[in-house]
């Protein structure tokens, strides 16, 4: 299992799953989540609702294939900005959290991470990065990169069924 969980991400390259209510029958993968590098961070776009509780962000070495638990890179918990509490999270940085870890040393980061959010009740998403694929995208400002093409926020954030409302994939 551990060579396939690391062909898996190589061969996706960003893969998401979800534990959330967000899953779609037209996107049985589930919601795309965005992602962009930003100097030395990698900033990460979770699609949420308006009013959806996110708790915490977690960031584990996806090649930890030895290990139970993955190693846990960065952590951050408590969003206080409208930036943080609507899915954009500055891996490394912290901003936007009450609580956060210090920035990993460069030779600590993973080649591929995956990046946790979790909501009050433990429901959320997960996506797996490779970093140097994140890092040669080029987004257009205000855009993430994400398995499905260039998306803006909105277009993230609109997969979900937010307050009943349909949503569609396409964004």
């Amino acid at each position: 299992m551990s060579r396939l969980r690391v062909g898996v991400a190589l061969a996706l390259v960003l893969g998401v799953s979800s534990t959330s209510c967000g899953l779609l029958p037209e996107h049985p993968a589930g919601p795309v989540v965005g992602a962009r590098a930003e100097g030395e961070s990698i900033v990460v776009k979770f699609p949420v609702c308006r009013g959806d509780d996110m708790r915490r962000v977690e960031v584990t070495d996806f090649d930890d294939v030895g290990s139970e638990e993955p190693r846990l890179v960065w952590w951050a918990s408590d969003p206080v900005t409208p930036s943080a509490e609507q899915g954009v999270v500055r891996l490394w940085s912290g901003e936007g959290f009450t609580r956060h870890a210090g920035p990993p040393a460069g030779s600590s980061v993973p080649r591929d991470i995956e990046v946790k959010y979790a909501d009050a009740t433990g429901d959320g998403y997960s996506v797996v990065l490779t970093l140097a694929t994140i890092a040669r995208a080029k987004p257009a400002p205000g855009h993430y990169w994400t398995r499905d093409g260039e998306k803006a926020e909105a277009q993230i954030d609109a997969q979900l069924p937010c307050g009943g409302e349909s949503a569609t994939p396409e964004g």
